[in-house]
């Protein structure tokens, strides 16, 4: 489903809180104190209600992000370069067109009191403009047909953030709070990285090429005799070099009505020279035309799209975001629990209920299903078609002792996914009691564990489903419930 649309401070804010409460289970960073001020404070800036629209929504959740930062940066005033180590380095604005212009302009020192006609700045430049204009062109249309979407911006993010991870070493749950916030932000903020990155490089494009034209007509204006000419060892080849001027300069000398040579014209022009008057126009023209008005044009577009992107960066409306709004306005939830060819006792089926409600809130509602038979999973689906359709979260339990088959398990897992409507949420749970149970006692348990742990992931793997691993026979409620909870809260991310 669609994200929210915040701006790119607030987004910040929301994605390093989100980060943040995803990996304190425990409320030991963020305090529930914390949260709960944060949370009620938000409430009444904002008057958020059951029946809030998006832009209320994420006008809530900038507040609450950007109250609970307020109370974590006292403590912790390292989270606040954790933030800003992520932005855009708007020197770099500046710095890279300006070097641009510099080059430029340097280049034609090479060239001394003489302009050469084939001078490879000059050629070079184009060469290298049409190439980054035939790369714009593929990249676009891999774009339109759902490829090249991968980045290294999470790698990127991930070594920028390591100075302030490293001053959060002596808090664990910090330290990975920063990290995840580096990979959430990198897959939220590359479109308006790469929006940015462009608009500098299109800006230091048409600069290089200015600062050429501009060297050019300096060492006209300061050269007693400015000349063009043209030398090297394509001694015979003034057809060749006529072929490729008038490719390269035909455009302009239809512009400007300045004729090009001839044949034997560039014969004679071979290591001596003519005014240059005619070829300095010539390749300001082509410059201006190739190089500078269209690198100034796609600087331009990409200046007004980051601004956009600025104002309306999308964060997921996930889990997190929902689970949020509906401690923050009491809005009830409905899980639904579906076994699977096992008879779940009344003991761990009270004991998962206790478990769900720890973690997902106390104002949710648990209704555990009567068991899918094995074999049956068709008809169970049919006759479940619209409850599906309307399910908030289906949980669908397995027993890690039974051996995951992708006709069955698998098969089930995904033609659930494809029922249920796209605001719902679909995990899978493994009870691994009574697997657990057989192997008590036995050398090669963790093995094994891992063994049939994997074996789910990859029957699962086609559904894009990571199952969560439950032991509905522990004693220890409070520490399962936090572990299931963090599980959630990283196994479910928007489709």
């Amino acid at each position: 489903m669609a994200g929210l649309r915040l701006d790119e401070q607030a987004a910040c804010d929301v994605l390093l809180v989100r980060a943040i409460e995803s990996e304190d289970a425990a409320a030991g960073v963020l305090t529930r104190d914390d949260r709960q001020y944060a949370t009620s404070v938000a409430l009444n800036l904002t008057r958020l209600g059951e029946t809030a629209d998006r832009r209320q929504t994420a006008e809530f959740l900038a507040q609450r992000a950007r109250l609970a930062l307020e109370r974590l940066v006292g403590r912790y005033p390292m989270l606040q370069r954790a933030g800003s180590l992520t932005r855009w380095p708007q020197f770099l604005d500046w710095a890279l067109p300006l070097g641009a212009l510099v080059i430029g302009l340097a280049t034609n020192a090479i060239e001394g009191d003489q302009l050469n006609i084939l001078a490879f700045p000059l050629l070079g430049m184009l060469a290298w403009n049409l190439t980054v204009y035939a790369w714009l062109l593929f990249s676009w249309v891999r774009r339109q047909t759902g490829g090249g979407k991968g980045t290294g911006a999470p790698a990127i993010i991930n070594w920028m953030l390591r100075p302030a991870s490293a001053h959060l070493a002596g808090h664990p749950t910090l330290e990975r709070g920063v990290m995840r916030f580096g990979r959430d932000w990198a897959n939220v903020a590359t479109p308006l990285t790469r929006s940015r990155l462009s608009r500098t490089l299109h800006l230091s494009a048409a600069t290089f090429a200015v600062g050429i034209v501009a060297g050019m007509f300096a060492r006209a204006r300061y050269t007693a005799e400015y000349t063009a000419g043209w030398a090297g060892t394509w001694t015979g080849a003034e057809a060749e070099i006529a072929a490729l001027l008038r490719v390269v300069l035909g455009p302009a000398s239809a512009l400007t009505g300045i004729s090009l040579p001839t044949v034997e014209r560039l014969r004679e022009l071979r290591g001596t020279g003519e005014n240059a008057g005619d070829w300095l126009i010539l390749w300001m023209v082509t410059a201006a035309a190739f190089v500078i008005v269209p690198r100034l044009f796609l600087a331009l577009g990409s200046l007004l799209r980051s601004a956009q992107l600025k104002r309306r960066l999308e964060i997921p409306h996930d889990f997190y975001v929902r689970r949020v709004l509906r401690d923050a306005v009491g809005r009830p939830r409905t899980v639904r629990v579906v076994p699977y060819s096992f008879d779940l006792a009344a003991q761990s089926r009270d004991k998962l209920n206790r478990l769900l409600v720890d973690a997902l809130g106390e104002k949710t509602t648990i209704e555990t299903e009567p068991s899918i038979a094995y074999g049956e999973e068709d008809e169970w689906i049919e006759g479940q078609a619209g409850k599906l359709a309307d399910a908030d979260q289906l949980i669908v339990l397995f027993n890690l002792a039974s051996t995951p088959e992708a006709e069955n398990h698998g098969a089930l897992v995904d033609r659930l996914r494809q029922q249920l409507n796209r605001e719902a949420e679909l995990m899978v749970l493994i009870d691994d009691s009574s697997f657990m149970h057989k192997l008590r006692g036995q050398a090669s348990a963790p093995r094994r564990l891992e063994e049939r742990l994997q074996a789910w992931r990859v029957v699962l793997a086609p559904a894009e489903i990571d199952p969560i691993r439950v032991s509905l026979d522990s004693t220890q409620d409070a520490q399962v419930a936090r572990a299931l909870e963090q599980a959630l809260l990283r196994s479910t991310t928007p489709r």
